[in-house]
């Protein structure tokens, strides 16, 4: 999928795999981060890479499940 090719971002099985194809390229960009000691932005970046698998795997997304749905109108 190309970067702007927004066509295929919505609906389940387009969702599992726009969230596969971005855990992809945020495990290459949390190595390169790595290896320039900017462990901060690594960790952020694979804690996106575990949220990305998580959707990519069907599982709801963290922050759905911690958020009751009377309130994720709201934000």
């Amino acid at each position: 999928m190309a970067l702007n090719d927004n066509s295929n971002l919505t609906g389940g099985d387009d969702q599992q795999q726009t969230a596969a194809y971005i855990f992809d390229m945020l495990i290459g960009l949390s190595s390169a981060a790595r290896q320039t000691d900017l462990t901060f932005l690594a960790y952020l970046l694979e804690m996106a890479g575990s949220e990305a698998s998580r959707v990519s795997e069907g599982k709801a997304p963290s922050a759905a499940q911690d958020v009751p749905a009377s309130k994720r109108a709201a934000r």
